[in-house]
């Protein structure tokens, strides 16, 4: 990990999420650093809290290679990269992991996170590192509103699945 990165708590984190998940992205990366891993980007989410916990929430397709890897250990991160990565980034949203080393074709530099199994990127200017809570495939009949459904989904095979993960930690850069 970087040497310019600081330790926030995540109850005193300021973040622009909006911002962050639309147009700046996130690599979601789960697995284990010393094993098998794979990031992809993700641009949808939300952060707040639940439970009594800082959470942030991810939806992944079943189809994604990432998913396996979320689902066999009930950890991520999520890395903010400079918008100098967004190149980066768009390979890592449009490749998969199955086919191709995404780390050979973006230059990016994996680093162990401190409280996590899944790595990061020395690269980034933001991490979270989550403990996954809750998972939950999205149901066709579960949207009251169909226009989402319709514009974004070709059939209900193809729904995402939402993970809500508490924040372990927060790392920033520094300014």
């Amino acid at each position: 990990m970087k040497n310019d990165m600081n330790r926030v708590e995540p109850s005193e984190f300021v973040a622009r999420p909006f911002a962050q998940f639309d147009k700046g992205w996130f690599l979601l990366t789960g697995g284990d650093f010393s094993a098998k891993w794979n990031t992809m980007t993700v641009s949808w989410g939300f952060a707040g809290t639940m439970w009594g916990k800082p959470v942030v929430a991810v939806v992944v397709r079943p189809t994604r290679y990432t998913r396996e890897f979320l689902d066999a250990r009930a950890e991520f991160t999520l890395s903010a990269l400079p918008e100098k990565y967004k190149k980066a980034l768009t390979i890592c949203g449009t490749k998969s992991g199955r086919d191709c080393d995404k780390m050979a074709l973006t230059g990016l530099t994996p680093v162990a996170s401190e409280t996590v199994k899944p790595p990061t990127f020395e690269e980034a200017n933001l991490v979270l590192e989550c403990r996954t809570l809750y998972r939950q495939p999205m149901t066709e009949a579960s949207f009251i509103d169909r226009a989402p459904f319709e514009k974004w989904y070709s059939s209900a095979d193809d729904l995402h699945i939402v993970y809500i993960a508490e924040v372990l930690a927060v790392r920033q850069a520094k300014c």
